[in-house]
C-alpha cells in the first residue's frame, strides 16, 4: 500500500474514533443530567438538619420552647395554645411529634376563652401523663361547662395555679374543690383578692400536697394547716393582716418559708409572743415585711441555713437596741435587698442584723449597702470605733450586687475594713462583685472600676460576674483568670490582671 492509501486509512480511523468520542460525550452528558436530577431530588426530599435531629433531642427542644422557663408562673401563658399549634405548623414531623407526646399536653390552661371541647381534645392527648393546671381569670357564666372537663383529670393533677379577682368565681372553685379529692397535687398556688382562706386545703383533699402559695388572702378563725405535710409556704400581700394565721401554719414540716406584705399595711404590729412559733425543720427564711421584729423574737429555728430580708424604710429594724440574742447564730448565709431604690438601709437596723446573725459565712446586698455595714462608728459606751460587720467573725464570702444606683456606692469603708482584717491575721475575704444585666443598671467607668479594684484588691480574692462597663464590655472572673467580652466582639482572656491597672490594658 503506497503512503497516500496509508494517509486514508489512518483518517477513516481518526474520523470513527472521533465519532465514538462524540456518542460517549453526549452519553457521559445525559448521565450527568439524569444525575443532577437525582440529586436534586434526593435534596429535597432529605430532611432538614432540625428534622434529622433524634427524636427524643428534637422532643426536647420543643419541651423548653413550650415551656418558657423553669419557673411555675413562668410556664403558663394564655397562648400557650396557639404557641403548640404554631409549632405543630412547621412541618409534618413536628406536628406528628406534638401530637402523639402526652407531655406536650400536660400543661393545661383554663382562661376565659377556653372551650370544653379544646380543653377535652388537650387532656385526651397528654394521656395518663401527670397535669399541670392553670386557671386564670375564668368568667362565671363559663365556668361549669369548663370545670366539669377540667375535674374529670383530677387523679392526674402534679400542681395547680388559680388567679381571680372576681370573690365569685373565688368561692364557686373553692367550693367545688370541697367536693373532689386530688391524690397526686403536689403545688398549689392560689392568687385572689377574696376574704377568706380555702377550706379544702387539708390532707383529706390534697394528701400530696407539698408547696403551697397564697397571695391576697386572709383567714378566718377557724382555718388550719397543722396537719398537712407541706415543706414550702409563701404567703404574700394581704395574707398575713389576719395574723391569726401564723401560728396555725405546718411549723413542724416546714423546710422553706417566705413572708411577704405590701407597704400600705405598715401600721399593722405583730402580736407574737416570744419563741412561740417552732419550726425545727426551717432551712430558708425569706421576709419582706415592714416590721419583722416580733415575727423573728417569735420562732425557733434550730436548722435555718438561709436568711432573706428585704427592709423598708421605717423598718423597726434598729430601733429600741432590739436584740434576738444568739437564736440566729447558726445561720450561714444572709441576704439583704431594698423593697425599691428609695429604701435605705441605716446603720443601726445593720447593726441589730450583723448581731444576730453573727455566725454569717457568706452575705449578699447592694454594693449601696456597704457603708451602713461596714462604717465604723463611735458606741455610746466610749469604746474604740466598730461597724456592724465586726460581728460577722465566721465571714468567708461577700457577694455585692452592683446594679441600679452602683456606680455611686463608695468603697473605703469596706476597704478599711478589710485592711484591718488583715491586720489582725484573719484569712483574705472572698469578695465577689456582681453586675445586674438591665438597661437600667448603672455604669461605672474604666477608671471608677479601676479604682474600685485597686482599693479592694489588696486585702481580698476579688472577682468578677458578670460586670458591665460603659454599656458594651463584661467582665467575669474564673480560676483567676478575667474573662473581658464587649458587644458583637470575641471576647479575651486576661492572666495578670490582679497585678496591673485595668485602665492600662488594652482591652479598656
Amino acid at each position: 500500500m503506497d503512503e497516500l492509501a496509508r494517509a486514508r486509512a489512518e483518517l477513516t480511523r481518526l474520523q470513527c474514533t472521533e465519532r465514538t468520542l462524540i456518542e460517549q460525550l453526549l452519553a457521559i452528558r445525559v448521565a450527568m443530567e439524569t444525575q443532577k436530577n437525582k440529586i436534586n431530588k434526593l435534596v429535597e426530599e432529605r430532611p432538614s438538619p432540625i428534622n434529622r435531629l433524634p427524636t427524643e433531642l428534637l422532643a426536647r427542644i420543643l419541651s423548653f420552647l413550650l415551656m418558657r422557663g423553669s419557673e411555675a408562673s413562668a410556664k403558663f401563658s394564655e397562648d400557650s395554645p396557639t404557641l403548640r399549634k404554631n409549632l405543630a405548623s412547621v412541618s409534618r414531623l413536628w406536628s406528628d411529634l406534638i401530637l402523639n407526646t402526652p407531655s406536650f399536653w400536660s400543661e393545661v390552661v383554663l382562661t376565659r376563652e377556653s372551650g370544653a371541647k379544646s380543653l377535652m381534645t388537650q387532656l385526651k392527648r397528654s394521656r395518663e401523663h401527670l397535669l399541670d393546671i392553670a386557671i386564670l381569670y375564668p368568667l362565671k357564666n363559663s365556668l361549669d361547662a369548663q370545670w366539669d372537663v377540667l375535674i374529670s383529670s383530677r387523679d392526674r393533677w402534679r400542681s395547680l395555679i388559680f388567679e381571680t379577682t372576681a370573690v365569685d368565681v373565688f368561692s364557686d372553685i373553692m367550693s367545688k374543690f370541697n367536693q373532689f379529692k386530688f391524690p397526686c397535687l403536689e403545688d398549689v398556688s392560689i392568687n385572689s383578692h377574696s376574704y377568706d382562706y380555702p377550706q379544702p386545703l387539708s390532707p383529706a383533699h390534697f394528701p400530696a400536697l407539698r408547696h403551697l402559695h397564697l397571695g391576697g388572702l386572709h383567714g378566718p378563725e377557724g382555718f388550719s394547716m397543722a396537719t398537712t405535710l407541706l415543706t414550702t409556704l409563701s404567703l404574700s400581700n394581704v395574707s398575713i393582716r389576719d395574723q391569726s394565721i401564723l401560728p396555725r401554719i405546718p411549723t413542724q414540716s416546714l423546710t422553706a418559708l417566705t413572708i411577704t406584705h405590701v407597704n400600705r399595711f405598715r401600721n399593722l404590729d405583730w402580736v407574737l409572743e416570744r419563741d412561740t412559733l417552732h419550726f425545727p425543720a426551717l432551712h430558708r427564711l425569706l421576709l419582706d415585711v415592714v416590721n419583722p421584729c416580733r415575727f423573728m423574737d417569735a420562732i425557733v429555728a434550730p436548722k435555718l441555713e438561709h436568711f432573706n430580708y428585704t427592709h423598708h424604710s421605717g423598718s423597726l429594724f434598729g430601733m429600741d437596741n432590739h436584740t434576738f440574742g444568739s437564736k440566729f447564730n447558726h445561720v450561714c448565709h444572709f441576704t439583704s435587698k431594698p423593697r425599691s431604690r428609695l429604701e435605705i438601709l441605716d446603720n443601726s437596723s445593720a447593726r441589730v442584723l450583723c448581731q444576730a446573725f453573727s455566725g454569717v459565712r457568706c452575705a449578699s446586698f447592694p454594693a449601696i449597702d456597704i457603708d451602713p455595714f461596714f462604717m465604723a462608728t463611735c458606741p455610746s459606751d466610749g469604746l474604740r470605733p466598730q461597724s456592724p460587720a465586726d460581728s460577722w467573725e465566721s465571714l468567708e464570702r461577700l457577694s455585692l450586687f452592683c446594679g441600679v444606683g452602683a456606680a455611686s456606692w463608695n468603697v473605703n469603708a469596706l476597704a478599711e475594713w478589710l485592711a484591718k482584717r488583715r491586720e489582725l491575721g484573719l484569712p483574705l475575704l472572698h469578695v465577689e462583685l456582681i453586675g445586674l444585666y438591665s438597661e437600667r443598671a448603672a455604669q461605672m467607668t474604666t477608671e471608677e472600676f479601676s479604682f474600685r479594684c485597686k482599693r479592694l484588691r489588696d486585702y481580698c480574692v476579688l472577682d468578677f460576674k458578670g460586670m458591665r462597663l460603659s454599656r458594651t464590655l463584661r467582665l467575669s472572673t474564673d480560676n483567676g483568670l478575667l474573662n473581658v467580652r464587649a458587644d458583637n466582639k470575641d471576647g479575651i482572656t486576661l492572666k495578670n490582671w490582679r497585678e496591673s491597672p485595668l485602665e492600662n490594658m488594652d482591652i479598656f
